[in-house]
């Protein structure tokens, strides 16, 4: 019986451009670093799409906090 073979899921993505936001992400997962341009959308895998969410909430959550402290 063949082996099954898992398709590789992958998520577009596209990163926002502005001044102070010109560079490259750069983002580890399992040991691969994946640099990925802003301002074009990108093909990454799942787990890469989900750290960059993830940073984003936490960036949103710090400003939140950042600015009820600063009230």
């Amino acid at each position: 019986m063949p082996a099954k073979t898992q398709a590789k899921q992958t998520r577009t993505i596209k990163l926002f451009k502005g001044k102070g936001y010109e560079a490259p992400v750069q983002v580890w997962l399992n040991g691969v670093r994946y640099s990925i341009p802003r301002g074009k959308e990108v093909e990454v895998p799942v787990g890469v799409a989900e750290i960059i969410d993830n940073s984003q909430i936490q960036k949103n959550e710090e400003m939140m906090f950042l600015a009820k402290e600063n009230a």
